[in-house]
């Protein structure tokens, strides 16, 4: 069941990389040069299970809090990807490359 996006990015914000409403969120990766998976992710402290996976569940939580992620990419020089919300409409919320593969997305909700 595809839900409306929680995620706004937010590249105006000195602070938060995403304004959210709270509730649960699916993020998926998709590869643009090679392949691409989420193999370590955190949201707020907190584990999130069942990696490594292309996509992961949270649920977003009001307040800033960090989501944690770690990518592994099978190009690991020249991989790329794409982070996006399975939601309607859906949309890139961000790029994900082999040169930066541990990220911290602060979202605000």
């Amino acid at each position: 069941m595809v839900t409306d996006c929680k995620l706004i990015p937010s590249p105006e914000d000195p602070v938060c990389s995403f304004k959210a409403k709270t509730g649960p969120v699916t993020l998926k990766v998709d590869g643009t040069i090679g392949s691409v998976m989420i193999i370590k992710a955190e949201y707020d402290g907190k584990a999130i299970p069942n990696l490594p996976s292309s996509q992961i569940q949270f649920t977003v939580v009001a307040g800033r809090k960090n989501l944690d992620v770690v990518y592994v990419f099978s190009d690991p020089e020249n991989g790329a990807g794409v982070l996006s919300e399975v939601c309607t409409p859906g949309g890139p919320l961000a790029s994900v490359t082999a040169d930066n593969p541990m990220v911290r997305y602060i979202i605000c909700a």
